[in-house]
């Protein structure tokens, strides 16, 4: 007989959509104790979910099942980065981008079930500058919605709808630098996005193509929209069409430099503060993670 995995499950109490408030029970009931030894906590304040996968690694734990939302996935995606701890999802989060990407159901109950029969794999991870996300990063628009959705206490879909359409009317094209190793190209655009999955959340496109684990990242450039514009560009994010709009256009590679007008930023839909200069680089297969 197969000896058990050693599970430490971090809850996220304030996570965006509410489930996790019954998620220990359900643990309890549905998830395989024959392969998994289950230890369940809860982090409790910003930071503490590292913390917590930081003292997983020094356990020798086997497993680390993050639930909550992307922010969640980005504090215990970079503490077990580089180490031989597998990563767990049970998305509870407005977007849920990451878990979308792979196919964890949104519903609690089956995506525990399916927890127990998906195989661990090594996916890639992207610093940038200092900071290493696992999703999606990104400048312009989006990080200034991840910035005034900071701001508010209210969380889930609604609210971030809201500051979508407060932002958007006020927002202007920026001037983007990029250079990568052989290419310097001047763009100019609404939003610069940083993929490592496929999208944003909530079915949300913004690189329909990006891969995991093929040691690239997918930079998405894309330009305001005239209003008029706006509902075929949201029918194309929502269809995987997005590269095929005029105001969208795609680089891929495994590093770059980019220099913007802002110093605002997000990653995983974490407000950060990049600064000017962004140097991303991707590091392959650097974490294990149940897909």
């Amino acid at each position: 007989m197969n000896e058990r995995l050693k599970t430490l499950a971090i809850i996220n109490p304030i996570s965006g959509n509410g489930k996790q408030k019954k998620i220990a029970t359900q643990l309890n009931k549905y998830l395989d104790s024959s392969r998994f030894d289950l230890t369940i906590t809860e982090s409790q304040y910003a930071g503490h979910g590292m913390k917590l996968s930081e003292e997983a690694i020094k356990n020798n734990l086997d497993v680390v099942i993050a639930i909550g939302g992307d922010g969640t996935i980005n504090e215990i995606a970079n503490s077990l980065s580089f180490s031989n701890i597998a990563m767990g999802i049970i998305p509870c989060g407005s977007g849920n981008g990451l878990a979308r990407h792979i196919g964890i159901p949104m519903n609690t109950k089956k995506a525990i079930q399916w927890l127990n029969h998906a195989n661990i794999q090594k996916i890639d991870t992207i610093m940038a500058n200092d900071m290493r996300f696992v999703n999606v990063a990104g400048i312009g628009f989006d990080a200034l919605v991840a910035h005034e959705f900071e701001k508010i206490k209210s969380r889930g879909l609604s609210s971030y709808v809201k500051i979508v359409l407060k932002c958007f009317g006020k927002f202007s094209n920026q001037s983007f630098k990029i250079q990568d190793k052989d290419n310097l190209y001047l763009e100019n655009g609404m939003m610069l996005c940083f993929a490592n999955s496929s999208q944003f959340g909530n079915n949300a496109y913004i690189a329909p193509n990006a891969i995991l684990n093929d040691g690239k990242m997918n930079i998405s450039l894309l330009k305001k929209p005239l209003w008029y514009q706006v509902p075929a560009l949201a029918w194309r994010i929502f269809t995987k069409r997005i590269n095929s709009s005029k105001l969208y256009k795609e680089f891929i590679t495994d590093e770059i430099n980019i220099i913007q007008e802002s110093k605002l930023g997000h990653t995983d839909g974490e407000a950060v503060f990049f600064g000017e200069k962004i140097h991303l680089k991707v590091d392959p297969k650097s974490l294990c993670i149940f897909c």
